[in-house]
């Protein structure tokens, strides 16, 4: 239980969550934290392309934004693009480990 707790992946999770909570209770009502501040979904909501159609076609959501609905695919895409950073994150910090243990800096 303790590495999952200090674990980046666990902390990422937990801040998408509370982030798509505070985006369905109005507290984000210009997306700028759920899109803004993520640099994939920012790219993609700055795109015209096809995968920004595909983010829009999803199920609506009703939330309490200046629109008053956001596609599932967005809140989809916020935890997987926040699952990915943990990951990496995750794998940066076990090489660095792995590193230091093989070398007996430690």
């Amino acid at each position: 239980m303790k590495k999952v707790i200090k674990s980046f992946t666990f902390w990422l999770l937990t801040i998408a969550i509370l982030e798509l909570i505070m985006h369905q209770i109005g507290q984000d009502s210009k997306n700028i934290v759920l899109i803004g501040l993520n640099p994939i979904l920012n790219m993609i909501s700055n795109s015209e392309g096809v995968i920004y159609d595909f983010m829009q076609s999803g199920f609506l959501i009703s939330c309490d934004t200046i629109v008053g609905d956001i596609s599932i695919y967005w809140y989809i895409g916020s935890v997987l693009t926040f699952l990915i950073y943990g990951i990496i994150l995750d794998g940066i910090r076990g090489f660095i480990h792995h590193q230091r243990k093989r070398n007996n800096i430690l």
